[in-house]
């Protein structure tokens, strides 16, 4: 089946632009921040210069796509998805950009397809953010490793392991991999919930519809607090193996028939 996604096209390639803008910038940044324990104000006044003032720029630059990206293109492209997701699960056409053959579950009642996607959003986000946060505990632990062995061994200045510091318990390394872990252990619980859902199969519709709007505001709820990309990369690579795996679920649970 061809899959078409314009909303990740349009909208969050363009938060990807940003996310690695981001972190150029953290780079440069913590290069320039060690740049400034080495070049001495009185041997060196006008590289020293240079060097605070690019930081500061820098720093700023931070603080302004930080912004940007959480309070513009983020959530830009989280409403874009929420309005596709409701389109799919009520079949109302909501926005013009739709995706094409990922919601794929023959459920009839809107509430039930609407359960089903999110089974299948947070089966994808969860496999996703665990291949991500391997990356990312690799990453914060060397860090983590080299500031306090720096620490410990006593043979660096202070000005080099407060330096240190920063980047380590910046919001590129540590808050980065809490965010990630929190996005991930939550939308396993959203998973978990959702499979005991269908699996169960209660006969109230009430209580049906009740817990799956719960278990899409823990999940929406935890997409928007964890603020997260997920790698469109890993997801390239994963989405055969899911979708497969997806395909096994909606069997198992009897989702690919009408109820």
């Amino acid at each position: 089946m061809s899959q078409s996604d314009p909303i990740r096209d349009n909208y969050y390639s363009k938060l990807q632009i940003a996310d690695n803008a981001n972190n150029w910038l953290f780079a440069i940044g913590a290069l320039l921040s060690f740049a400034g324990l080495f070049v001495e104000q009185g041997s060196w006044p006008r590289a020293y210069t240079i060097v605070q003032v690019a930081f500061s720029l820098v720093a700023a630059g931070l603080f302004i796509l930080g912004l940007f990206s959480r309070l513009y293109f983020f959530p830009r492209a989280e409403n874009r998805r929420r309005q596709d997701f409701f389109s799919h699960a009520y079949k109302v056409p909501l926005s013009h950009e739709a995706t094409d053959g990922y919601y794929n579950n023959r459920q009839v009642d809107p509430i039930r397809r609407l359960a089903a996607q999110t089974l299948e959003n947070s089966l994808f986000t969860k496999r996703i953010t665990l291949e991500m946060a391997r990356r990312a505990r690799c990453i914060a632990a060397a860090y983590l490793l080299i500031w306090l062995g720096c620490a410990i061994s006593q043979r660096f200045d202070v000005g080099i392991i407060v330096a240190m510091a920063q980047v380590v318990l910046s919001e590129q390394i540590i808050a980065r991999l809490i965010r990630l872990e929190w996005l991930r252990s939550q939308s396993e619980q959203v998973f978990e919930g959702l499979y005991s859902l269908f699996h169960t199969a209660p006969t109230d519709a009430a209580v049906f519809a009740a817990t799956a709007l719960h278990q899409l505001g823990i999940y929406e709820a935890a997409k928007v607090n964890a603020a997260m990309l997920l790698d469109s990369k890993v997801f390239e690579r994963l989405n055969p193996t899911l979708s497969a795996e997806w395909s096994d679920i909606q069997i198992t649970l009897k989702l690919a028939s009408h109820p």
